[in-house]
């Protein structure tokens, strides 16, 4: 059997190249057959290389599978086993004969996979392996009737080339108007072969495009291809069809867990084609923030769950640029900082471009290390997203357990277990401030870093804050379809279940604790006011149903705050059977807008109701005498379960009250200004 030669030794004294190991894979002997399963043994060489001085080479971009090696590639003479996906690529990479041999990398054949040091130095490569390539071929496996995968291939060079089109037409504002878009895209989809668009939908449904390390692997590449045996064409232009393959996707449930996003991202990112709804990052080289990565990517699968965290480092703010982030906010409002900051990330850049073995600057965090134990790796995470500047606590908000969490766990409460599927759309947090206010002098450190991790019971954390109120009702799961009818059945439900007994809408002209109507107040905290019904005015605006999360900080608030009032009002009133016939058309879509909210933000939550008179919208897991609290420096309430000793974080929540919102009451509290009284929270 084949045995790997070392990689040369890390140097502690000087600079250290980026080894790895390149395959030169030799041409057949005879005519390559069509039937992978007749193919002749695989022969080549390994040879180790350094990356930045290395001759031309392409690396495979593809999926293991889960079957057992069925055949062998022949290494210098000796056998190395190969699973039947990689066979299935290789043999329709290897050359013809009489042609040269190929050089190319692949993960499985040049990384020595038994030993879990050498398959960590080589994770911190990665970005380089697929950076200096030639291009990357993204190999998705053989054709399959099933979905007629010519039909899909050519369906997606034509939608590509609408694709590009329509990206110019929306330059113009006429054309938008005018509904020349629409034309355009409807000309396209009805002139395709019947069944095309259904095929090219199941194309994306293969593992290929659902496995977590093949995002880096294309987000970082310069030329990507995508190949199905003999078929192939550019990996961007197809995942640009994802643009038609959203807005026509069949099925009435509402989807939270969707890996397609993410490509569209890499496609916007890769031809400048931005939407105005992505959130835009800095740092050259990212798709955005490490916690909105993870978010995205949950539907992700990998074998190994560390690689849930260490395959999105490459690509990531913290992870490209990691002293940046850890100072973000102070940075830009101090210059000389800034400057500073700017300097060291350069400093710290050379070195580790030239040397990324060091990881100098590197939080123990942000490095991956197959020694340590899942759970260590991502609690380490969690407590890294605490402590770093401007330590906000909004790591917190992507915890979103689907059963109570257990005293045997070996995840603490508060750590997101990032390879668990998503089961609700997070809140945008950004646009309210619950737990941050100006922080009396002396107050910050001690209260931030020096408690949170104090306690000597592994996994604790130690927060402060205050108590909210107690829940006295929650609704059922909020489930629904992706109609209007369903989720207009679904907010009656929830409130005969909070409020049984009381008409709605209307409830007898009751008011609620902040003194609007009682059924505007319950509208608001399903719609996550404002924030929601921003969303669903994007969505109700949005050409092909293809869309990411807006924020309502991203507008005027006066402005967000009267497209919520204006949806909210058009609802109850279609409930009540208001409405003026000339208005209809402005008030459906109004109504729209305020459906969207629900469908985005209630789909997989509680609503619930505090003994105080809270209204909100809270985790799954939530129930009765369950605590609402405000933890300082979280943007959003949480909601708790009070233990013997301690306290399990079950999720974050929404709370309809602007002043908890906002943050005016932990001003109060903070500067001794009134409010309840403030208070430790060990949580495990």
């Amino acid at each position: 059997m084949y045995k790997y030669q070392p990689l040369p030794p890390v140097s502690k004294t000087s600079r250290t190249p980026p080894f790895t190991r390149i395959l030169t894979l030799f041409p057949s002997t005879s005519p390559p057959s069509p039937s992978p399963d007749d193919s002749e043994p695989f022969h080549g060489t390994l040879a180790i290389t350094n990356l930045e001085s290395t001759q031309p080479y392409e690396a495979l971009s593809y999926t293991w599978g889960t079957a057992d090696p069925e055949t062998y590639i022949w290494l210098d003479d000796l056998p190395l086993p190969i699973k039947p996906n990689l066979a299935a690529a290789l043999h329709f990479l290897r050359p013809s004969p009489g042609q040269p041999p190929r050089r190319l990398w692949i993960d499985a054949l040049c990384i020595d996979q038994s030993s879990l040091e050498e398959r960590s130095r080589q994770v911190q490569y990665m970005r380089l392996v697929y950076k200096y390539c030639q291009r990357v071929i993204a190999w998705i496996g053989l054709k399959q009737e099933s979905e007629a995968t010519e039909v899909a291939f050519e369906a997606g060079k034509v939608l590509s080339d609408v694709s590009r089109l329509v990206a110019d037409l929306r330059k113009d504002a006429a054309a938008m108007e005018d509904g020349v878009v629409r034309d355009v895209v409807g000309n396209a989809l009805g002139g395709l072969p019947e069944g095309a668009l259904l095929n090219l939908q199941k194309l994306f449904d293969r593992e290929y495009f659902h496995r977590t390390w093949v995002v880096q692997e294309i987000a970082v590449a310069n030329v990507a291809v995508v190949k199905s045996e003999e078929l192939e064409m550019s990996f961007f232009d197809l995942v640009s069809t994802l643009l038609f393959v959203f807005g026509n996707r069949p099925g009435g449930k509402i989807e939270t867990n969707t890996s397609l996003d993410v490509w569209y991202l890499i496609f916007t990112r890769q031809s400048g084609a931005h939407s105005g709804h992505v959130r835009l990052t800095e740092i050259p080289g990212s798709l955005g923030p490490l916690l909105d990565l993870l978010e995205q990517m949950r539907a992700f699968k990998a074998t190994d769950l560390r690689d849930k965290i260490y395959s999105v480092l490459g690509i990531c703010d913290e992870g490209l640029q990691p002293i940046t982030t850890r100072t973000h906010i102070t940075q830009r409002s101090d210059r000389w900082l800034r400057g500073l900051t700017t300097a060291i990330t350069g400093v710290q850049n050379f070195v580790n471009e030239r040397n990324p073995d060091l990881g100098w600057g590197i939080p123990a965090a942000l490095k991956p290390d197959y020694t340590r134990p899942v759970p260590e790796v991502y609690t380490g995470l969690a407590k890294f997203l605490i402590s770093k500047m401007p330590m906000f606590l909004d790591v917190l908000s992507y915890v979103q357990h689907r059963t109570t969490p257990t005293p045997d766990d070996p995840y603490p409460s508060w750590v997101p277990k990032w390879f668990e599927s998503k089961s609700v759309t997070v809140f945008r947090g950004g646009d309210f401030t619950a737990g941050i206010c100006t922080p009396p002098l002396g107050d910050f450190f001690q209260s931030r870093i020096q408690r949170a991790f104090s306690s000597p019971i592994p996994g604790t954390l130690i927060m402060d804050g205050f108590h909210v109120g107690v829940v006295h009702r929650v609704s059922n799961v909020m489930n629904f379809g992706s109609d209007g009818h369903s989720k207009t059945e679904a907010v009656q439900r929830a409130w005969t279940e909070l409020l049984p007994n009381m008409p709605f809408p209307g409830a007898n002209g009751s008011r609620y604790i902040t003194g609007e109507p009682l059924d505007v107040a319950f509208c608001n905290a399903l719609s996550v006011h404002p924030m929601g019904a921003v969303v669903g005015h994007v969505m109700s605006n949005s050409m092909d149903g293809f869309h990411f999360s807006a924020s309502a900080s991203e507008m005027n608030r006066q402005i967000a705050t009267g497209i919520s009032d204006a949806a909210v009002g058009a609802f109850l009133s279609g409930l009540a059977g208001e409405g003026d016939e000339v208005l209809s058309a402005e008030s459906e879509k109004a109504r729209v807008t305020f459906r969207n909210a629900v469908g985005v933000y209630c789909y997989g939550r509680r609503a619930f109701l505090t003994r105080e008179g809270h209204l909100g919208i809270g985790p799954p897991v939530m129930q009765e005498g369950d605590e609402v609290v405000v933890l300082f420096r979280g943007r959003m309430p949480y909601v708790l379960r009070r233990g013997p000793t301690h306290h399990v974080f079950l999720g974050d929540c929404y709370v309809c009250d602007d002043n908890i919102m906002r943050g005016l009451v932990t001003e109060s509290v903070r500067h001794g200004r009134g409010g309840p009284p403030a208070g430790l929270y060990e949580i495990r």
